[in-house]
């Protein structure tokens, strides 16, 4: 829940909800730049200016909407992550996030756009999408010191947005991002590995 439903009653909660969901089938088979708001309450079934009142502009919808698809990837119950190590965690988090990739590139794409919103709210929530999803991959590096776990964070997500990117536009295979992934992270392995082998 972000903190824009907070404050809601349980109807608008619903109401706001199904403009999202709404959005996502509409981003599930078109590009970010294609779609109109219009389309969106058409989706919805909602009057346009009953859209307006939940989202100021189509990049503070799809903002929500991007944040809505993505923090279940962070927040699911992964049990797998308990039987692994570290390494292995963290490729497979990059192998889980690639999948979504191929599997829904619209969504990607318009991450990407929404990034670089010059709109406050938009920044603010993307920001907040971005501490989300690094939480797990931070986590993984607890061993490390944290001014170095938090840095090492940074540098994964700027190879994985930079390979996505590459994805986008063709410059790379899904084959080939995956092995760039593999490789970067088989680098860090060694860097926990030091760690692991100063602390026996």
């Amino acid at each position: 829940m972000t903190r824009e439903t907070i404050a809601l009653p349980a109807y608008q909660v619903e109401r706001r909800q199904r403009i999202l969901d709404a959005a996502k089938t509409l981003l599930r088979g078109s590009d970010y730049e294609s779609i109109q708001i219009r389309d969106v309450a058409s989706e919805a079934n909602v009057a346009l200016g009953t859209l307006y009142r939940y989202f100021t502009s189509k990049e503070h919808l799809y903002a929500n909407v991007v944040y809505d698809w993505s923090v279940p990837f962070s927040s699911a119950d992964q049990i797998w992550a308990e039987n692994l190590g570290t390494t292995e965690r963290v490729a497979q988090r990059l192998r889980t996030a690639l999948a979504a990739f191929e599997k829904q590139p619209n969504f990607y794409n318009a991450i990407f756009m929404l990034r670089t919103s010059s709109d406050p709210d938009v920044s603010d929530l993307m920001h907040q999408l971005g501490l989300v999803l690094e939480e797990p991959i931070h986590a993984d590096f607890s061993a490390l010191p944290p001014d170095e776990a938090a840095d090492i964070t940074a540098m994964v997500w700027a190879v994985l947005m930079d390979l996505v990117a590459r994805l986008l536009v063709g410059n790379k295979t899904m084959a080939e991002a995956q092995r760039i992934l593999d490789r970067f992270v088989a680098m860090i392995g060694l860097r926990l590995e030091q760690v692991d082998a100063a602390d026996h």
